[in-house]
């Protein structure tokens, strides 16, 4: 079984990358560059070393997007719209690397785009399933896997929350309204 894995340079997708690995499955990474600058890509290249250095590592412009998204639609619904689009091209290099699933670091209840509802609204963007190997750990617990693992360290010294986070983000979205949103943005 191939997944693509959604890979950023914060704690938890490498630690859900590295629990789809010790349970035998193929990754191949995407990383979705969501600044001007460089610094997350170096980042997350140090982190598959970690986790997997001999799989494949893919990289696409997200910045526009957001940007789009930004300027385009009702800014507390930044978060979804995002994650919607990156699972959108996470589908596209799955067909083309011919993978099975998606893999994600979400766990439930985090802020943003991570709650129950919008979980499912997320997972109505892709027809591949959405792994969350993390799904039901605590924050401390998915720390405490990174520090054992290795990756912590890195995720950490140049972490920067997204520029594009709204203030109170969207938590109980409705897909009706995401479409809605979305129809504004190419």
């Amino acid at each position: 079984m191939r997944g693509i894995v959604l890979i950023s340079d914060g704690i938890d997708s490498p630690v859900a990358a590295y629990m789809m690995k010790n349970r035998g499955m193929k990754l191949i990474f995407l990383h979705m560059i969501n600044e001007k600058n460089k610094k997350s890509v170096e980042n997350v290249k140090q982190l598959i070393k970690k986790i997997s250095p001999d799989s494949k590592f893919l990289t696409k412009k997200h910045y526009d997007t957001q940007e789009k998204i930004k300027k385009n639609c009702n800014i507390r619904y930044q978060c979804v719209l995002c994650k919607r689009a990156m699972l959108r091209a996470a589908e596209i290099v799955a067909l083309e690397e011919k993978a099975n699933f998606i893999v994600v670091g979400d766990n439930l209840g985090q802020v943003a785009s991570q709650t129950l509802d919008n979980l499912f609204v997320l997972d109505n963007a892709t027809m591949l399933p959405v792994l969350r190997p993390l799904l039901g750990f605590d924050k401390n617990e998915i720390v405490a896997i990174a520090r054992k693992i290795g990756t912590y360290e890195i995720s950490t010294r140049n972490s920067s929350a997204c520029m594009f986070l709204p203030k109170k983000p969207v938590t109980k979205a409705r897909l009706q309204r995401v479409i809605q949103e979305e129809k504004k943005v190419e």
